[in-house]
């Protein structure tokens, strides 16, 4: 048979939400809950070189972190189930470090728009 069925996906799940969890903590580590307020919510607001240069260092987090993403997801081979737990887990741990869960939807729909 060609064709093999991962029956048992719920294997991965500790490894899914360890690998999420790291994820959130060294988002949270790099760029706080105020600063990707400010981020989001004043990003054509702002203009001045520093909030450029601010604004530079998030999208590079952002860039940085779906990458990780994608090669989680790839190199672990999850199917539909593994990659909804991983964004579930991984928006759940930055509401658990203080971001307001609007941030973090805007957060998780620039993941979801970069990844296969």
């Amino acid at each position: 048979m060609g064709i093999k069925l991962n029956i048992l996906f719920w294997r991965n799940n500790k490894k899914i939400d360890k690998m999420a969890i790291f994820l959130a903590d060294n988002f949270f580590s790099q760029l706080q809950p105020q600063a990707a307020i400010d981020y989001f919510r004043d990003t054509q607001q702002k203009k001045d070189k520093k909030a450029n240069k601010k604004n530079t260092k998030t999208k590079n987090l952002l860039n940085q972190t779906t990458d990780q993403i994608i090669a989680f997801r790839k190199d672990n081979s999850l199917g539909v189930y593994g990659k909804a737990r991983l964004q579930l887990t991984f928006m759940n741990r930055l509401n658990e470090l203080g971001y307001p869960e609007d941030i973090t939807r805007q957060i998780n729909e620039i993941i979801l728009l970069r990844t296969p």
